[in-house]
């Protein structure tokens, strides 16, 4: 792994940004700041493209602030024979351990195994070792068999009834919103022009290709023409919707899945337990003072952005959960819900949602325009390798320059250093020396700033109130969000509760306290007077209150959720 001394990093000004994207002309531009567009931006200008990015919402607003959070092969994979999905997804899974250790880290899985399951034991341990083996020299650690008596003992939540024995194996886990923007953050150090509500409402053409893309800011609602010689769309679910624009047919099959939060006290694992239901499989994810259980799969065919977990969702999961621990969870212990909508390739024969592969695929449209669907969060970055390769392949010589090899699996992201479990260590010791935070605090601010820990402290220095928690109970520290303003381009309230932070999720959640409280720090940044700071905090209140929805069911799913 490679990279420059971790400076302190350069402000992020959003307003610059918008003239670099007015006035340069683009090697390639970049439509989507999800967690793909976010590599493709970072691979192409570390190969010495001229790089520009647009993204109509918050980076990451979009799927790649709704997963299940989890960087791993995709173990269930095997059953279906993708052995290439599940060998490319263990070498990014290693690499991303390398290129983000503070974000990126390993967790042990927990499979229980019960009297009369569908799998064996024996089956369970043949594909795990197959699991082990296609991670090679990336492995995490090699599966282990626990007796009954021995994972009661390590798990005491899970139904005992018909446990007959239990398999740990290694993945990890991340922050997928944090991961995201650390890789959008690498790319525009290194010279990437990126914005966010910036939307591509049309497409420029001359010469039979593309000459640019029709923008318009949202916050302003100026337009401006991208002048670009080649366009790479990575829109996620919102991919068919970005084709139309040329007249290309849709390739799609959306599918949305939801995830629950309740308090740890209500459901409590040391592990990431991984379980079926009625032929689905889930996960119960440990995360700080909560763990959030997921994932639903069923077809989608609306707006993405306007998922949401509905009764008759939050009720199936619960009821997964109550089948499979010691738990009697009802609605009333739901402290938040997130619904993500993946942008799965449609297939021939249409398998069951969770049966349809998550590979990805390369299209081209107009000449110099490309798009990518399909894959991961895990696989992400070698997607967007995929795609530069093609684009440097078929624009040779259209380019301003000579383009250089893929360097996104050797360049560590933002924050990430070599040996960053002992640098870890020294650091929380010298933050508690140094200062009166918490170890809680101190522990949360290097795993999620990594090397740029300090650098949240600096306005702190004249102003101690930042060092206060944004919410009673909570480690995020109102420093946070002047820093997000200042090397984050957050804009919007909800850009640091829900993405700088996941306050929203595992945090303050429909608190209006701690909402106008980050007001105030934000506002102080950005020049919003009272009105506005009120106006924030009653839209992040709406979409608050919103991933609760499902407490008060519309007509015809109360009906299907006490069937």
């Amino acid at each position: 792994m490679s990279g420059t001394p971790d400076a302190i990093p350069r402000h992020v000004d959003r307003g610059e940004m918008i003239k670099r994207l007015r006035r340069e002309t683009f090697d390639l531009v970049v439509i989507g700041g999800g967690i793909t567009g976010a590599w493709i931006a970072r691979d192409a200008v570390l190969r010495g493209l001229t790089v520009a990015l647009v993204e109509k919402g918050d980076f990451a607003s979009g799927t790649s602030s709704r997963s299940s959070r989890l960087v791993h092969g995709g173990l269930r994979y095997l059953r279906h024979r993708h052995i290439s999905l599940v060998r490319e997804s263990l070498r990014e899974r290693g690499l991303l351990l390398q290129l983000a250790p503070h974000i990126v880290r390993p967790i042990p899985f927990l499979i229980p195994v019960y009297e009369g399951d569908r799998d064996s034991p024996l089956l369970l341990r043949i594909g795990l070792t197959g699991y082990d083996l296609l991670a090679g020299s990336r492995r995490i650690g090699w599966h282990r068999t626990r007796s009954r008596t021995q994972v009661m003992k390590e798990e005491p939540a899970i139904r005992s009834e018909g446990l007959h024995s239990g398999l740990f194996y290694f993945d990890a886990v991340t922050n997928d919103s944090r991961l995201t923007l650390a890789v959008m953050l690498g790319a525009i150090e290194s010279g990437a022009a990126a914005a966010n509500y910036v939307e591509a409402v049309s497409w420029e053409s001359a010469g039979g290709r593309v000459a640019g893309v029709n923008c318009q800011d949202s916050l302003t609602g100026e337009s401006f023409t991208l002048r670009a010689r080649a366009v790479a769309g990575a829109a996620g679910p919102w991919t068919d919707e970005l084709r139309a624009m040329v007249g290309d047919a849709p390739v799609l099959r959306p599918t949305k899945g939801i995830h629950v939060v309740v308090p740890r006290e209500r459901l409590r694992t040391e592990s990431i337990v991984a379980f079926f239901w009625e032929g689905r499989p889930f996960f119960a994810v440990p995360a700080g003072r909560h763990t959030y259980v997921g994932t639903t799969d069923t077809d989608w065919t609306g707006d993405p952005g306007e998922a949401l977990a509905t009764a008759e969702d939050v009720s199936s999961v619960l009821a997964a959960v109550n089948a499979s621990f010691e738990t009697a969870l009802e609605m009333a212990d739901v402290t938040a819900t997130w619904a993500g909508v993946r942008p799965l390739i449609a297939e021939e024969g249409s398998p069951a949602p969770s049966d349809v592969s998550r590979d990805y695929e390369i299209l081209e449209g107009p000449a110099g325009v490309y798009a990518i669907c399909g894959g991961k969060l895990t696989s992400a970055r070698s997607m967007a390798q995929a795609l530069v390769d093609r684009i440097s392949e078929k624009e040779r010589g259209r380019l301003s320059g000579r383009v250089g090899r893929c360097r996104t699996n050797r360049v560590l992201l933002p924050g990430a250093t070599a040996g960053f479990e002992g640098y870890r260590r020294q650091s929380v010791h010298a933050l508690q020396r140094g200062s009166d935070l918490t170890d809680e605090v101190a522990g949360h601010l290097i795993g999620t700033y990594g090397t740029r820990h300090a650098d949240i402290l600096c306005d702190a220095a004249t102003d101690e109130s930042l060092l206060g928690p944004v919410a009673a109970g909570s480690p995020v520290i109102c420093a946070e969000a002047a820093y997000a303003v200042a090397n984050e381009m957050a804009v919007k309230l909800e850009d640091f509760m829900w993405r700088r932070s996941d306050l929203m999720l595992f945090g303050s959640g429909v608190d209006r306290a701690a909402a106008a409280r980050v007001a105030g720090v934000l506002g102080r940044s950005l020049g919003w007077d009272e009105a506005r700071a009120r106006d924030e905090v009653d839209a992040y209140m709406r979409e608050a209150e919103g991933m609760l929805s499902f407490r008060q069911p519309v007509p015809g799913v109360a009906a299907a959720t006490d069937k």
